[in-house]
């Protein structure tokens, strides 16, 4: 683990394109500010697509991997978030379809009975107790949202993406995440909505944070040369 990553991903001052800099110097280490950085909002996306856990971790770490090889050709046309977090949806969306082979897919081409084949457990009846149980009874019912509704609802009420944000994370239109976002709310009880913006939703602990962080460095460290250049490893001096 990193010395103090922790502080580290916290520090706005030190930016994503700083770390990427120092990364594509040698410093491969640092991909791991990356990780614990945006660890909460990858999960979150994620879990707009997926429902099982453990399906929604190897995404993660596949997504963070297929952007650690990529990182190279990151343009900065778009935030780093924005441009990893399309990886993660492509990724999110194969493993849904079964799709072994790395081709993009729109969320579009997702049909509405695949989505609800793919839906688990019922709602849990309802309890009047603001908390806990609320929290959960919000969860379950974004989980039975469609799809597509339910990933443009997470990314902005839950995550607070900006329109322009989930659209380019999307790759749909503003207009379309608008429209998307009314439908989501729609589906939903008004007092779970009213109560959505003051609940921490689909929260990711500091375990299974830095459980993907470790399983994401291990298999980068594994590498001996650098997909973008052959850079030899930087031991920290």
């Amino acid at each position: 683990m990193l010395p103090n990553v922790t502080l580290l991903a916290a520090d706005t001052k030190l930016t994503d394109d700083l770390i990427i800099s120092r990364i594509l110097l040698g410093k491969r280490e640092d991909y791991e500010i990356l990780v614990r950085r945006y660890n909460n909002l990858f999960y979150k996306t994620a879990r707009g697509i997926l429902s099982k856990e453990e399906d929604i971790e190897d995404v993660m770490q596949e997504a963070y991997i297929r952007g650690f090889e990529k990182l190279h050709q990151f343009r900065k046309e778009a935030r780093f978030s924005t441009w990893l977090g399309r990886i993660v949806i492509n990724c999110a969306l194969q493993h849904l379809n079964g799709i072994k082979k790395k081709s993009h897919i729109s969320i579009d081409a997702l049909e509405s009975d695949e989505i609800e084949s793919l839906q688990e457990t019922a709602v849990e009846e309802s309890n009047p107790q603001v908390g806990e149980n609320l929290k959960k009874a919000l969860e379950s019912a974004i989980s039975h949202l469609p799809s597509k509704y339910r990933v443009v609802f997470i990314l902005r009420e839950v995550e607070q993406l900006s329109v322009a944000e989930t659209a380019a994370m999307l790759e749909i239109s503003e207009e379309n995440v608008k429209i998307r976002l009314h439908r989501a709310k729609n589906m939903l009880k008004d007092i779970l909505r009213s109560e959505s913006s003051s609940l921490d939703l689909f929260a990711f602990d500091a375990k299974r944070c830095e459980g993907i962080a470790d399983r994401v460095m291990t298999h980068i460290n594994s590498r001996v040369n650098y997909p973008f250049g052959n850079i030899p490893r930087n031991n920290g001096n």
